[in-house]
C-alpha cells in the first residue's frame, strides 16, 4: 500500500482507506465493496488482513456482511419511529432471520400518465421500477413492486434492494418519511402472480398499495404488494 505507516498495523491502515472511500463517496451507501480477493489484489496484502480490516468496520456498523451476497456499505441512518412510519410495509420483514428478499427486476421506465400525475412529473420523465420476491422459511410470501422517481434516488440503480429496506435507503440519502397512506383489498390475483407465489386453490391474495410522503407532503414512492393471505396477516394499533 502507498504511504505505509510502519507504526500502525496493516489492517488498521486498510480500515482507514476503506473508511475514506466511503466518506468520499467512492463506495456508496447500499452498495457492495470489492470482494476480499479483489481488495487483496489491489493492495497487495493477504486475505486475512483484508478480513480483519473489514471486520473492524462491520463491528463499527459502517459495513454489513450478508451471507452469499458480500459486504455492503451502511449509510448514516436517521432514527425512525417504527410505529409512526413502518405501517404494513417493511416492518414485518426486518431483523428476522427467517425472512429472505430477492430482487427479481430493477429497471428504468417512463413515468407515463399514472405516475406522472402521482409524482408531479412529466410523462416522459424516468422512474425506477423494482420487483422483489419475499419469502418466509423458504416459502414465497409476497411479490413487492416499487415505483420511485429517478430524481429522488439517482443512485438506486447500484443499490441492492434485497439487502436494505426502502426506508434504510431513503435514510442513507437524508430523505425523511413524514407519512404513508395505505389501502388493503382482498383479491383472487392473476394466474401469473398465483403461480409465482404457489398460492393454493381457494386462498385469497391481499393487495396492499402504499404511497410514501416526504416532509413536504410530496409523494416520493409507490408500492404494490401481492401477499399470500394464508402466510401473512396484519394488525393495526390505534393511538389517541
Amino acid at each position: 500500500m502507498a504511504n505505509t505507516d510502519y507504526k500502525m498495523p496493516i489492517y488498521l491502515q486498510l480500515r482507514e482507506i476503506i473508511r475514506n472511500k466511503i466518506e468520499e463517496g467512492e463506495y456508496l451507501p447500499g452498495t457492495a465493496i470489492p470482494s476480499e480477493n479483489k481488495l487483496a489484489e489491489t493492495f497487495g496484502i493477504n486475505r486475512l488482513t483484508i478480513r480483519n480490516a473489514v471486520d473492524a468496520l462491520v463491528n463499527e456498523g459502517l459495513l454489513r456482511r450478508v451471507q452469499g451476497k458480500g459486504v455492503f456499505v451502511v449509510g448514516k441512518k436517521n432514527e425512525l419511529s417504527i410505529e409512526e412510519h413502518a405501517g404494513f410495509v417493511g416492518s414485518s420483514f426486518e431483523n428476522d432471520p427467517r425472512i429472505s428478499i430477492k430482487e427479481l427486476q430493477k429497471s428504468e421506465r417512463e413515468a407515463g400518465n399514472k405516475y406522472a400525475n402521482l409524482f408531479g412529473l412529466e410523462v416522459e420523465d424516468e422512474i425506477y421500477y423494482i420487483r422483489q420476491m419475499h419469502s418466509i422459511n423458504n416459502a414465497e410470501t409476497s411479490i413487492e413492486e416499487f415505483f420511485i422517481p429517478k430524481n429522488i434516488l439517482p443512485s438506486l440503480d447500484v443499490i441492492n434492494s434485497s439487502v436494505f429496506t426502502f426506508r434504510d435507503i431513503l435514510s442513507f440519502y437524508g430523505i425523511k418519511l413524514k407519512k404513508m397512506t395505505q389501502s388493503l383489498r382482498i383479491i383472487k390475483g392473476s394466474a401469473k402472480v398465483r403461480k409465482m407465489l404457489n398460492v393454493p386453490d381457494g386462498v385469497a391474495i391481499l393487495l396492499l398499495e402504499c404511497d410514501f410522503y416526504n416532509e413536504n407532503n410530496t409523494v416520493i414512492a409507490h408500492s404494490i404488494s401481492n401477499i399470500r393471505s394464508d402466510i401473512q396477516s396484519f394488525t393495526v394499533s390505534l393511538h389517541k
